[in-house]
């Protein structure tokens, strides 16, 4: 898995790698945003960190980037500037595939931003790094994040069950959603993407 594109303008975000002077407004919206992303967001439990902590994170996440382990982006507005969430795109399912995950501040939410991450980052792993396969993995009960990889024609292939449980004591289940390179299908709508080198 190798990806030199460190910035992605969509027809409404900037998707650009995190810096250090990111961390204050980063610390700001996930504070913010915790109680809402506990339910759905593993790493949300190690929440809240002290700023000088989120810059050391955020060191690691450039690291990562350029070691081509993993890929996290910040999601601003374009119009604005202002943040959205966070992105990013795993490595960890095996050869030849990435996962997507991400964010979006509840400030932000219904304005159709997580499906134009998802796609701007299903296009980049197809189109830009050569990838054959991309997934999904969404909580079972997020019936909200359900219908973006619908949107994008991602395949339901399964659900799973796994080890931790929720408040009602019952097993976390998870959706897995996949799309091969070749079921890709453009949507206009967020066809005005520029991969950046910057």
């Amino acid at each position: 898995m190798k990806n030199i594109i460190t910035r992605i303008e969509t027809p409404n975000l900037i998707l650009r790698i995190f810096q250090p002077e990111d961390a204050e407004i980063l610390k700001e919206r996930l504070d913010d945003n915790l109680e809402i992303m506990m339910p759905w967001i593993p790493w949300a439990k190690d929440e809240p960190e002290p700023l000088e902590a989120k810059r050391d994170r955020i060191r690691n996440w450039i690291g990562d980037f350029y070691s081509n382990r993993e890929y996290s982006y910040g999601v601003f507005e374009k119009s604005t500037g202002e943040f959205v969430g966070s992105s990013n795109l795993f490595g960890r399912r095996g050869k030849g595939t990435t996962e997507i995950g991400y964010w979006v501040d509840h400030l932000k939410t219904g304005k159709g931003y997580a499906t134009e991450i998802s796609y701007a980052l299903t296009k980049l792993s197809f189109e830009q790094m050569g990838i054959e396969k991309v997934l999904l993995y969404i909580d079972a009960r997020n019936v909200a994040s359900q219908r973006i990889p619908a949107k994008l024609n991602f395949a339901h292939e399964y659900t799973y069950r796994e080890l931790p449980k929720d408040a009602q004591g019952e097993r976390l289940k998870f959706q897995v959603w996949v799309m091969f390179a070749e079921e890709f299908e453009k949507v206009d709508k967020f066809e005005a993407i520029e991969f950046k080198l910057s």
